[in-house]
């Protein structure tokens, strides 16, 4: 144990001159006031030496107090060699500029460096290890933390891109064609872009500013896109609105078929927000809100609880419901609450099947009020508050005249109705047989699919622990082959185990993965076929790169594997991007097999230190070679 002051045996004097030092902090404080001579009279010191070593504790106290953290770093006057190596440096750099324009520019406060000029600085600084890194920073007019964290990522063991010198891209580039002025633009725009490292805004402004041509974004863009030099990329297109489907449902009349679904509601109680799920159930011939259930989460329990109110409400049952495909929509539980009403599963993909519900909802995020409780409450108080919300609205929404119906409301369509016996034997017979159609088309898919991967995927959802009541789902997944359900499933375990599957996912978000790498894959082997038939034909876009990689050829192999990586994440093309891992993966296998794993990593460790490629796109190049190297079929 420490000992304290009081216990150690300090000499009179030293003590004295402690509490003479301590006498204005403990006056200031109100702990205590003593007067020297009490101090020195209570100790037994002398008050010249006393008073001598409390001056000297005050200066050494001083010493004592220092800032927090590392002393902040300064750049001193270099000497002579370092200053020439310095100006040496600046000077290389701008010859690099010079010769890659775009490699580093600013626009506004943002500044754009190119991986091309990162890989040069960081060549530069191992070449002159005698030389400070805030030196090299202030020479370069580079933030000191980004030049530390690009030597960072270099001491990780990332491979530097080799830059080829200029008789090396002059052999590689297409021989320009002569023709009138608008021409020269075009190939002044296409000699420019070949060499460019910035963005294409910033490109567009240099060629209208430094070089004279009269051309706008889109003019360029078409040039680039024409050549095949640049792909714009293009926003998703808006799905149809479907104006044929719409009153296309088949409905029958008044407590045929009601329509289920659950949304997220979110009650703001006390500055806090509590998440709470509220099922609706719907009838889709009068479009009449007759179940309502408000609880913690979507699960089974608030399906039977909803059709339970609904049947409350509307003194009857109806034939059918219609859910999405949510597994706990299909549980043994919700089948047996709801008998002998037919639960029927919603149409996959197409959210107008269940039109009634979606639209009651976005009826109620326009039309209700912010849920903001105020007072001291519990959650319990803010669900039954938000159920009595939903109630008021959508009983009120119930009597509301519609004019696409003669002015009656949903609650007068719904209780007017009077379905002779016949119609109701019929729409009976139109339900089951819409049930039989689809368990018979799922009964016989999975009679078609592989034994083997039903077991795989046996096995594979009881470790994931992930429910399928249904068995939908499961035979969704093994549509696909076994090489994209083993990815899927990597990828799904993968994500569990480091913590980024987002909440409340379920087998569909399995199947969301498997689908796209399917879908990758497809277009894969699409783009195989066209390259192949594009060799045949002589193509010359194919040709091109064809001779560029063959141009390559003398070069190192490393060298080599991370150049034609660069050349994949840089291109805007799916084919080129397709040829260039396809090359790099060549080059892996020209390694010996004991140093093909090293190779590979050194591929990938490339891949995803290139930060401005989308993540995706940086997992998809790693998959694409790691695939060609070591097949599994």
């Amino acid at each position: 144990m420490t000992a304290s002051i009081s216990d150690l045996e300090l000499p009179a004097n030293l003590v004295a001159a402690l509490l003479l030092l301590a006498r204005p902090h403990l006056r200031a404080l109100d702990l205590a006031t003593l007067s020297a001579a009490t101090v020195l009279e209570a100790t037994g010191a002398a008050k010249s030496r006393a008073y001598e070593l409390a001056a000297a504790l005050r200066g050494q106290l001083d010493e004592l107090v220092a800032p927090v953290g590392r002393p902040p770093a300064s750049v001193g006057e270099p000497c002579p060699e370092r200053a020439d190596a310095l100006r040496e440096l600046t000077r290389r750099t701008l010859e690099h500029l010079l010769a890659h324009p775009g490699a580093a520019q600013r626009t506004g406060a943002k500044t754009h460096y190119d991986d091309g000029f990162r890989d040069f600085v960081v060549a530069q600084c191992e070449a002159h290890p005698e030389l400070e890194v805030a030196a090299i920073a202030e020479a370069l007019m580079l933030p000191i933390t980004t030049l530390r964290d690009w030597l960072r990522a270099a001491r990780a063991g990332v491979e530097q891109a080799r830059v080829l010198d200029s008789s090396e891209r002059d052999s590689i580039r297409d021989e320009p064609s002569s023709g009138s002025v608008s021409a020269l633009h075009i190939e002044t725009v296409l000699a420019q872009w070949s060499s460019w490292r910035g963005t294409f805004c910033g490109f567009c402004e240099h060629i209208r500013t430094h070089h004279g041509v009269p051309f706008g974004r889109t003019a360029i863009a078409s040039i680039l896109e024409h050549a095949g030099k640049r792909r714009p990329s293009k926003r998703r297109g808006r799905s149809p609105d479907e104006a044929a489907l719409r009153g296309a449902f088949e409905s029958f009349f008044p407590g045929a078929v009601w329509v289920g679904d659950g949304c997220e509601l979110v009650v703001e109680l006390e500055g806090q927000r509590f998440a709470l799920n509220l099922e609706l159930i719907v009838d889709a011939h009068s479009g009449a809100f007759v179940g309502i259930d408000v609880r913690d989460h979507e699960d089974a329990d608030a399906v039977i609880q909803s059709f339970e109110d609904a049947k409350q409400t509307t003194s009857t049952n109806s034939l059918a419901l219609l859910l999405d495909n949510k597994p706990c929509n299909h549980a043994p539980a919700v089948h047996e609450a709801t008998e002998p009403t037919l639960v029927i599963p919603a149409t996959t993909g197409r959210p107008q099947n269940k039109a009634h519900v979606e639209g009651a909802f976005g009826l109620f995020s326009q039309h209700a009020p912010p849920l903001r409780i105020e007072g001291a409450t519990t959650k319990q108080r803010a669900r039954s508050l938000s159920e009595l919300a939903a109630r008021l609205f959508f009983g009120a929404l119930n009597m509301r005249p519609r004019a696409g119906r003669k002015g009656l409301s949903r609650i007068e369509l719904y209780r007017d109705a009077q379905p002779t016996t016949a119609q109701v034997e019929d729409a009976k017979a139109a339900l089951q047989a819409r049930l039989d159609k689809q368990l018979a088309a799922k009964r016989t898919q999975r009679a078609r699919q592989d034994p083997v991967k039903r077991a795989y995927l046996d096995d594979a959802l009881a470790q994931l622990e992930l429910s399928d009541p249904t068995g939908s789902f499961q035979s969704a997944i093994a549509r696909y082959t076994l090489d994209d359900i083993t990815n899927g499933i990597a990828i799904f375990t993968g994500k569990r185990n480091a913590g980024t599957l987002p909440g409340g996912v379920d087998i569909r978000y399995l199947l969301g993965i498997v689908r796209n790498i399917a879908h990758q894959r497809e277009g894969l082997a699409i783009a195989t076929a066209l390259w192949d038939e594009r060799i045949e034909a002589r193509d010359i876009v194919f040709r091109s790169l064809t001779n560029e990689r063959d141009a390559l050829e003398h070069v190192d192999l490393n060298a080599r594997l991370v150049d034609f990586v660069d050349r994949a994440l840089v291109t805007d093309r799916e084919l080129e991007r397709y040829f260039w891992l396809d090359s790099a993966a060549k080059v892996v296998l020209e390694h010996p097999p004991e140093q093909r794993r090293a190779a590979f990593e050194r591929a990938a460790r490339r891949i995803h230190t290139s930060y401005r490629v989308p993540y995706e796109q940086r997992l998809y190049a790693a998959r694409v070679i790691a695939r060609k190297v070591l097949p599994l079929a």
